[in-house]
């Protein structure tokens, strides 16, 4: 009997009878299961994109889990990282940066900016050289070439350095920009009184977001341990970024919450004009319901066919749907036409990704959805009489 059901449902065409085109419900509902895939496949690839876009370049502004040393009075104390590297493992692949600090003050006859002098890992630095990112340039109305007095607070005491920028970075995280800059190493060794080679925190990146938690949990059991076993000369702590830009994180994860409602939206929209389509399909072919019904077809073999009809309708709106949502994805993804502010944003275009998981299970679930709210239209198939059908004009 499904072959029966099967067979009438492709043969019963989506035309009304006594008419030569297309009924407009049929029109409504393919353009509107379309469009709703439409949207949902672009918010799907808009979130993933975005997520790994920014995702990517936190990552590779900061360090994923930090070890910094303290001392008896729970200050930072500069340490010499071959012993913390002696006592913890690593994954393979995983960079390792060195790092100096000093808090500064940049002072113009205009303005001055508080922020935070690291270590550049750059060759050849000059003792005097500063790298300032764009936002704080703009702020100090600094170029490249200029001079800046930097004034330093040690043990209570004040020390000036006039520092040259030797050149402007942008990395799109306007806060942590205007938090941070750059100098040599050495500037730093000297005002601290350091040894060359003396860090106050070591680094570990080039790592994925999933191991930072892992990681750093493992690292510090590690240097639990060698601390208890005497193997280490002082107490060191673990920072992840995800506590340290756990703002930018938090944000990244609302964006599940965003995508979760339009696909909740788009369902509905869907669902609504597949209703309303199959109401109109089935008042447009009473007259073939009676026949159907006289012949001897049960009222649940009847509900089948027009369930197979709407599939039919849905099929295509995936088909169409899919192909635009694919080739409009394509295109951002190829030619970035669509801008974005990276001030706001962090990238300065839309960035999509799509998988092939993403797009099967959206289709599945568009077409079990769509497979329970037709089930309501076909119930009132059972209500109709055929002997009054057959007088139906």
């Amino acid at each position: 009997m499904a072959g029966f059901e099967f067979s009438v449902a492709r043969r019963l065409g989506w035309k009304a009878e006594g008419r030569r085109r297309v009924s407009p419900a049929v029109g409504v509902a393919v353009t509107g299961v379309a469009l709703s895939v439409v949207v949902m496949l672009i918010s799907i690839a808009v979130m993933l994109g975005f997520k790994r876009e920014v995702t990517n370049r936190i990552l590779g502004a900061d360090d994923a889990v930090t070890i910094i040393g303290y001392g008896e009075a729970s200050e930072p104390v500069a340490f010499n990282p071959a012993e913390v590297l002696s006592a913890i493992e690593l994954p393979e692949g995983a960079e390792i940066t060195g790092h100096t600090s000093i808090p500064a003050i940049l002072k113009t006859p205009d303005d001055f900016l508080g922020l935070e002098l690291q270590s550049t890992q750059a060759p050849q630095v000059a003792d005097t050289s500063l790298v300032l990112s764009a936002g704080s340039a703009a702020q100090l109305k600094l170029e490249r070439g200029d001079r800046v007095p930097a004034y330093f607070f040690i043990n209570d005491r004040l020390r000036v350095r006039m520092l040259s920028v030797d050149s402007i970075y942008r990395s799109g995280f306007g806060e942590h920009d205007l938090a941070v800059g750059y100098c040599s190493p050495r500037l730093i060794e000297q005002l601290r009184g350091i040894g060359p080679g003396s860090i106050y925190s070591l680094g570990i990146s080039n790592i994925t977001e999933e191991e930072i938690e892992p990681l750093a949990s493992a690292i510090y059991s590690q240097l639990l341990r060698a601390h208890y076993a005497g193997e280490l000369t002082a107490a060191y702590g673990i920072s992840t970024i995800l506590q340290t830009d756990g703002n930018l994180f938090s944000w990244l994860r609302l964006l599940d919450t965003n995508v979760i409602v339009i696909l909740i939206l788009m369902g509905l929209v869907a669902a609504f004009t597949l209703v309303s389509s199959l109401f109109i399909i089935i008042l447009e072919r009473v007259r073939t319901i009676g026949l159907l019904k006289a012949l001897g077809a049960s009222d649940a073999q009847i509900r089948r066919i027009f369930m197979l009809m709407a599939e039919r309708l849905v099929l295509r709106g995936l088909a169409i749907g899919n192909l635009l949502a694919l080739l409009l994805i394509g295109l951002q993804a190829w030619t970035h036409v669509l801008p974005l502010d990276p001030v706001n944003y962090y990238v300065d275009f839309v960035p999509v990704r799509l998988t092939l998981g993403s797009v099967v299970w959206l289709n599945a679930g568009v077409l079990a959805l769509s497979w329970l709210v037709l089930m309501l239209p076909a119930i009132i198939i059972s209500r109709i009489s055929p002997a009054t059908t057959m007088r139906y004009e």
